[in-house]
This record gives C-alpha cells, sequence and structure tokens, in this order.
C-alpha cells in the first residue's frame, strides 16, 4: 500500500486530537496505518512531526481565508477572516482542535511559527491596517488575533447557524473597533 504525506498527516491529526501532544509516534503510526519506521521515513523525530502538522493545518486555513482584497472596507476584510475560517472549521472541528492546541502549547518550532506567519500575511495585514486607521482599540495584535481566534474556536463548538454566527461576528467586531457597527466602512 501506497502511503502518502497527507494520509500520514491526516492520521496524525487524528492521533493528537484524540490523545494531546503526549501523544506517542507509535500511536500516532497506528492511528495513521503506517509502521513507525514509515512514519519515521517522513519525520526523522517528533519535533519536524509536530511542525509539519500545524504547518499543514495552518496551511489549509490560509488557503480557506485566501486572497484579501485591501480596497474593500477593513470589516468585510475581517468578516472574509473570520466567515472563511469558521467554515474551515467547522468543517473539520479535530483539524481547528489541533492547530490550537499545537499553537498553544509552545511545541511549534521558531522556524515553522515564522513560516506560519508567511502564510498569514494577508490577514496580518488586515490587523496591521485595522491598528493603523485608529479602528481597533488599543490593545497587541497578537491579542486581537488571539480574540478573533477564540471567538471562531467557540462559534464552531457552539454550532452556531448563519445568523447567530453574524451576531457573534458583530459582538467580536464590535470588542476591537469600538465605536463602529457592521453598517460602517472603516
Amino acid at each position: 500500500m501506497k502511503f502518502t504525506m497527507e494520509k500520514v498527516l491526516d492520521g496524525a491529526v487524528a492521533a493528537f486530537d484524540a490523545h494531546g501532544v503526549g501523544v506517542s509516534t507509535a500511536k500516532v503510526a497506528s492511528i495513521a496505518g503506517v509502521s513507525n519506521g514509515t512514519l519515521f521515513n517522513y519525520f526523522r523525530t517528533k519535533q519536524e512531526l509536530v511542525d509539519a502538522i500545524y504547518l499543514y493545518l495552518k496551511g489549509q486555513l490560509a488557503e480557506a481565508i485566501g486572497e484579501i482584497d485591501a480596497q474593500r472596507p477593513l470589516i468585510e476584510q475581517s468578516r472574509q477572516i473570520y466567515t472563511a475560517w469558521f467554515g474551515w472549521a467547522a468543517a473539520a472541528p479535530e483539524r481547528s482542535r489541533v492547530a490550537a492546541l499545537l499553537h498553544q502549547s509552545g511545541l511549534v518550532s521558531d522556524a515553522a511559527v515564522a513560516k506560519m506567519l508567511e502564510a498569514f500575511a494577508a490577514p496580518a495585514r488586515v490587523l496591521t491596517d485595522l491598528e493603523a486607521s485608529g479602528t481597533m482599540v488599543d490593545l497587541p495584535t497578537d491579542y486581537v488575533s488571539a480574540l478573533m481566534q477564540a471567538q471562531v474556536e467557540l462559534a464552531v463548538a457552539s454550532n452556531l447557524n448563519e445568523q447567530q454566527r453574524q451576531t457573534a461576528f458583530d459582538a467580536m467586531w464590535n470588542s476591537i473597533a469600538p465605536g463602529t457597527t457592521a453598517g460602517e466602512s472603516p
């Protein structure tokens, strides 16, 4: 049987989702349906595996968000990020959970984080533009980014319908851009 990197990574995501970051490589291999030797052919160390999973998932999310037209109002750009992020996370909640788990664990290498930041240049630009325009509250952009992530994760976990998701976006927007409303174009 031919194994692909994607199949191995999907199995690793399932293993990390079920057993956390402390999951053994033997368990990862078992859940991925490969031998330990095959797993180590793809990833020489668990660190390489962790980084690969992180970049795989964050790459999917960046692809789901897509290009962001900087000419559109900042609220629409932010809504695009929120909506795409929600769609990606709702379609595969385990992937969203593992991406968040790895992000919060501190186990991802600095090199992998730097690569991820390249993939998220457009969403990062939106946050920078929000800050530069004076629209965003006076909080660190890392905090605002984490707030947006938590809002999406909570919306997915709560299985919000379309109207509730829009209300949740408006609540998030009002918390990061006070004094503006969904009808305005900052």
